[in-house]
């Protein structure tokens, strides 16, 4: 008989014990604020990563066109990569980059300097799956650097970007967007030249491997795949 009317009694009191129980329990981590949060691991997208930044040269460059530093100073640079995320860790693609330089002190002021670079990188991508994503990138390919007078023939150096190395640090804005501070540099080497001495492009002799430093933001856009949560 008591456990029977206990039930009426139960009846009133659990819809009043379940909100209470529910508020003390402990509430769970919140994953999705604060700077370093976890976000969905993008994989088998299409990324576009757009750049800009410092860019300087130094080092000899062979022959008697002596170093780098006396014809190219330090410069602004524009760099475009297109890859593709493999997996969330890896991805591979190309790179392009534009440089203006300020003339070197061995050419007239009148003088514009440019260069430019392309080749084929791979990226690996340390968290995948958190805001804060810590990579870097390992590439080779093409550099050329041209010298451009108000009058006269423009000199061209070409030559090969032997190892480009970056280091940068994602920052996740949305699951498509991300940010980066990005320093790197690459090792270089001329092989030829065509200047007013010449008829066209000619080997350089005794080359010399040169460096060449770059510091700056790009952004990334991630185009398809999936987002692994």
């Amino acid at each position: 008989m008591k456990a029977i009317k206990l039930v009426p009694a139960l009846s009133l009191l659990i819809p009043a014990l379940v909100p209470a129980i529910a508020a003390a329990q402990p509430e769970s981590a919140d994953t999705t604020t604060g700077f370093d949060h976890p976000v969905p691991a993008v994989q088998n997208a299409f990324e576009i990563s757009v750049g800009t930044g410092y860019s300087q040269g130094s080092g000899k460059l062979g022959g008697s066109a002596g170093s780098l530093e006396d014809i190219a100073g330090p410069g602004g640079a524009i760099e475009v990569d297109l890859g593709y995320r493999i997996v969330p860790q890896l991805s591979v693609g190309a790179y392009g980059t534009f440089s203006k330089y300020q003339h070197g002190d061995n050419l007239a002021s009148s003088t514009d300097v440019f260069g430019a670079t392309a080749g084929v990188q791979a990226a690996w991508h340390f968290r995948p799956d958190a805001s804060i994503d810590p990579w870097v990138s390992l590439g080779t390919g093409w550099r050329g650097l041209w010298l451009n007078p108000d009058g006269g023939k423009v000199t061209s150096l070409q030559g090969l970007e032997l190892a480009r190395l970056q280091i940068g640090a994602d920052y996740r804005v949305t699951e498509d967007i991300a940010i980066a501070p990005v320093v790197g540099g690459s090792l270089n080497l001329f092989v030829s030249e065509d200047s007013p001495m010449t008829n066209d492009l000619t080997e350089i002799h005794d080359k010399k491997v040169n460096f060449t430093g770059y510091a700056g933001l790009s952004g990334r856009f991630d185009l398809g795949g999936s987002r692994r949560r």
